[in-house]
């Protein structure tokens, strides 16, 4: 007879990816989108960095965009993890041949250097022993003036250590050896730096260093790499986490998303904990996704005003994160945050032609951009590659013997150690009032283990099993799942159904803006298709940007009434659609996010609770839309100060100079000078504006080599001020200079205007 218990209180194990198969639904296609994608990218331009660095002949032209302007070989690593990835998940072997490609390209020029090192930083060689030595400057995202060095080579870590655990075995022998020499050459560098030079050196962005020394000493067992991992973990991020203090305002996100990676391996699980949980409370969208224009907003507003929304980076290195900590704690609110993530923000930034996405805006009526194969390497790009790899990462776990169902999307899982293999079939995240979910046991033998069914934190109803038809008892349901034990003989099948519903979430930190839910699916409006410049990115600098025009804020629809009022005016429509039908003048038509694209969306509307608070409400909305459409109809250009890609896809420049953050808005001062590359391809620019705080200092703004114009300020206030200054037409270097002794104010932003007249 079954009978429902308590899972084991024992730490859950997630499976290797070579033990699921996604077989159906959304899931399995973006994985099968996605190798394909990695398929079509050529080794040998993969390897063309490497090759140079390492003074070995060209055999091709490396690709463009992000991997010739500084971060050269970074999408080289991603892809090395990636074909791993995707051979474990499916066993592919163009993924295997890939990787072998990759993995021998790497070996020839380690061996070519013959120190160990292997990577495609610009001037390698000379960078690191000038970091070494410690002579290298360490800004917000240049070391030495290196583009984020350690976050580059970081992703040729990580590419031999997945190779390492997850290619072929010829392949993995390889990797494991060049991780290994390449982990020794790290060691030594650091060695050579007293405490206070890394703590410098960690100023800049370092990437999952952590992680993956972390990862390398547990695969050698060598002490070595534990203790540098440790000196990985940031003391300016670890120390306020430690005493429950939230630090995060103004920060890099995906910076410090990335550090936190390597924590449960070092022991460090508590505080890793405490960042998951302030990013996932206070800083996370409804379709599981954080950050504007990549940074952590103190600004709640900020999420729906802004073009450039959570960056998907972050949401992988999230998901990475909370796998490990599921594998230290076992903490089901884990999945409920990872489940939110995979369904709509993971989901939804692959487009199911190929494509992926940097930016998913929560600015009503705004819309995403997608990558091209060999034009867009971008952070994001790489990201993906592995993410929709591990698709299938955590739809399983095992403790003490007994198997986990945590997600039940369509697949295959073979459990050899216990003669197991189950077949999962459901409509999984197909959203609809009940998902029907059926699992077929196979064994070798006849074999006693217990099967926990998660239940999700959306689920409206108990989850009842039952096993060939006849119903379960439950006697508990404690950590989340419903659990059957008994004597498993083969050809068993279980099956249960998840009651999902209506639900309002409003955006963190602001009750003026709502989003709508169907159980874990996040639901959008469908707007027009007009103006999606750049929809399909090209290699331009910033070409991962929506550049398109805003759409009014007051054009979006206004909701009316409490969260509960809201949920139970949606209903199932047609065709997967839904329908709002009261708390809005016409009734509003929403799809699943992740299904939505080549079209602007809105997920966040703004809202009241009561029909007499709209007028004002409507009032406040056209307000900022004169001011932030005003400005952005003059914008010919603009760089925002003291933010990494705005700087770096401007060309910054500069010496001695620091970075910071006032009230959600970031700034650049020096006591010399800093520059950027402002860009008027149509001759439309007549006025620099610089927008700067009102701290004590004095600058000079210099254009093309000629001052037009001062900053001065002699006493300290409260207000930003802003200085118009004219210029003539077209592409500008836009230098701002000190006046000594004193450093400059701290400039938050450069706008290239129009003139006011046209």
């Amino acid at each position: 007879m079954s009978t429902v218990a308590a899972p084991s209180s024992s730490v859950a194990v997630p499976f290797d990816l070579s033990a699921v198969r996604l077989t159906d639904g959304p899931f399995a296609a973006a994985q099968r989108t996605a190798r394909e994608y990695l398929l079509g990218l050529r080794p040998d331009r993969l390897l063309a960095p490497f090759r140079r660095e390492a003074g070995l002949p060209p055999v091709a032209e490396p690709y463009g965009s992000w991997e010739s302007i500084g971060l050269d070989g970074h999408i080289g690593g991603h892809a090395l993890s990636a074909a791993a990835l995707q051979w474990a998940a499916t066993g592919d072997e163009r993924a295997a041949a890939l990787a072998r490609a990759l993995v021998d390209g790497l070996v020839e020029c380690q061996d070519a250097l013959g120190t160990g090192y292997v990577g495609g930083v610009p001037g390698g060689v000379a960078l690191w022993e000038s970091v070494a030595s410690g002579g290298a400057e360490a800004g917000s995202f240049d070391l030495g003036g290196a583009w984020v060095p350690w976050y580059n080579v970081h992703k040729t870590y990580a590419g031999l250590l997945d190779a390492a655990r997850d290619a072929p075995v010829d392949v993995a022998a390889r990797a494991r050896d060049a991780a290994v020499r390449l982990g020794d050459w790290g060691v030594a560098l650091c060695d050579r730096l007293d405490d206070d030079a890394f703590a410098r050196m960690l100023r800049t962005e370092f990437g999952g260093m952590c992680e993956a020394y972390g990862d390398l000493a547990e695969l050698t067992g060598d002490p070595r790499y534990a203790t540098l991992a440790r000196r990985f973990a940031d003391a300016s991020l670890l120390g306020p986490l430690r005493t429950g203090r939230d630090a995060l305002d103004g920060l890099h996100a995906n910076t410090q998303i990335a550090k936190v990676v390597g924590w449960p391996g070092i022991g460090q699980t508590q505080a890793a904990a405490a960042f998951v949980a302030t990013v996932l409370h206070r800083r996370t969208l409804v379709f599981g996704g954080n950050s504007v224009a990549e940074h952590f907003t103190p600004d709640p507003q900020a999420h729906v005003l802004h073009r450039e929304g959570p960056e998907s980076c972050n949401t992988a290195n999230m998901l990475e994160v909370e796998r490990r900590l599921y594998a230290v704690t076992g903490d089901v609110s884990l999945l409920d945050a990872a489940e939110r993530q995979l369904v709509n923000h993971v989901l939804s930034a692959q487009h199911p032609d190929g494509g992926f996405v940097y930016f998913t805006p929560a600015r009503p009526g705004h819309y995403r951009v997608y990558s091209t194969r060999d034009d867009g390497m971008w952070c994001c790009v790489g990201t993906a590659l592995e993410t929709y790899a591990r698709l299938g990462e955590l739809a399983y776990a095992h403790a003490d013997g007994d198997l986990l169902v945590n997600l039940p999307v369509p697949s295959l899982l073979h459990w050899p150690e216990r003669g197991v293999r189950v077949r999962l079939a459901s409509t999984y995240p197909a959203p609809a009032p009940v998902t029907v979910v059926e699992l077929t046991v196979e064994v070798d033998a006849p074999t006693t283990f217990g099967l926990h069914v998660r239940r999700p934190a959306w689920a409206r109803e108990e989850v009842v099993l039952t096993v060939d038809g006849a119903d379960v008892t439950p006697t508990d349901e404690r950590d989340g799942y419903v659990t059957v034990r008994r004597t498993w003989r083969g050809g068993e099948t279980v099956a249960w159904q998840l009651v999902a519903g209506p639900s309002a979430e409003r955006l963190p930190g602001d009750d003026g803006w709502v989003a709508l839910l169907w159980g874990p699916v996040a639901l959008a409006a469908r707007g027009d298709a007009d103006d999606l410049d750049g929809l399909r990115a090209d290699d331009a600098r910033m070409g991962h940007v929506a550049h398109g025009p805003l759409r009014p804020l007051a054009d979006a629809p206004l909701l009316v009434g409490s969260d509960d009022d809201l949920a139970a005016a949606l209903r199932p429509g047609d065709d997967g659609a839904f329908v709002l039908d009261r708390g809005v003048d016409h009734p509003l038509a929403l799809e699943p996010l992740h299904t939505l694209h080549d079209a602007r969306y809105t997920v966040y509307f703004p809202a009241v609770r009561d029909a007499a608070d709209v007028e004002r409400r409507r009032a406040a909305l056209a307000a900022l839309d004169d001011e932030q459409l005003g400005l952005a109809a003059r914008t010919v250009d603009a760089v925002a100060c003291g933010e990494q890609q705005p700087e770096t896809d401007h060309r910054y420049r500069g010496s001695d100079t620091w970075t910071g953050a006032a009230d959600g808005r970031h700034w650049r001062a020096t006591r010399d000078r800093f520059s950027y590359r402002l860009t008027d391809p149509d001759a439309r620019g007549a006025v620099l504006r610089v927008t700067y705080l009102a701290q004590p200092g004095s600058a000079r703004v210099v254009v093309d080599g000629a001052q037009v114009g001062v900053l001065d300020v002699t006493e300290p206030g409260p207000d930003t001020r802003t200085v118009d200054l004219l210029v003539p037409p077209g592409t500008h270097d836009v230098a701002i200079a000190a006046v000594a002794p004193a450093p400059t104010p701290p400039v938050v932003a450069i706008h290239l205007l129009t003139s006011p007249t046209g």
